[in-house]
């Protein structure tokens, strides 16, 4: 068979394939009756900004638990992204060294347990003792969604500021301060702020 036989099939066969192709849109049946095909709901973390308030395009949204007191009673956290306050609980804390100089503490949200924080802190000096302004050598903050990645992540070269302001050894009684920069999974920046927290230390 010569390469004449051979190229007027296959020209009809590949305008036919690309004819096909197309032709092929999907198309819905509406044979469920009253069945509505299921919507995904994508949550919205952001607002339009207006001309007098400037809104973080990456803040988190309000949590409506949480008060405007900037106290925080033992045991709880709080921080702030743009305008928005979120805080929660602190159910789990202690130290992660021997030598009292690393220590975690997390806990859910108060707008569900689902969200909540998680902290991994280097101190530079050990706890032995009543201290003030004791200023970490580093410190990761982690706010987490379940359902996703994470939601915001301090990174290394971009140092968190972690402060313990008191801590009484009696008592086992940490509180103090954080702020700075945390990112999105998609790498938008945040500026956590005013954050604080009053936790007891096992």
């Amino acid at each position: 068979m010569t390469i004449e036989k051979l190229y007027h099939p296959c020209i009809f066969l590949i305008a036919g394939i690309i004819f096909l192709l197309a032709s092929c849109d999907k198309e819905y049946s509406y044979e469920g009756g009253n069945t509505v095909p299921p919507v995904v709901v994508v949550p919205v973390d952001t607002i339009l900004p207006s001309d007098t308030i400037h809104i973080d395009p990456g803040a988190l949204p309000n949590c409506p638990a949480c008060n405007n007191n900037n106290d925080v009673a033992e045991g709880y956290w709080r921080f702030k992204t743009g305008n928005s306050i979120l805080c929660g609980k602190v159910d789990t804390s202690f130290m992660l060294s021997l030598e009292k100089n690393v220590f975690t503490f997390f806990g859910p949200s108060n707008c569900g347990a689902d969200t909540g924080i998680i902290f991994t802190v280097n101190l530079p000096a050990s706890l032995n003792g009543d201290t003030t302004n004791v200023r970490a050598s580093s410190a990761i903050f982690y706010y987490y969604h379940t359902n996703f990645p994470y939601v915001l992540l301090s990174h290394n070269d971009q140092p968190f500021y972690f402060m313990i302001t008191s801590y009484v050894l009696s008592t086992k009684i940490a509180t103090g301060v954080f702020s700075g920069p945390a990112f999105r999974a998609d790498g938008r920046s945040v500026v956590v702020s005013d954050g604080k927290f009053k936790i007891k230390l096992l």
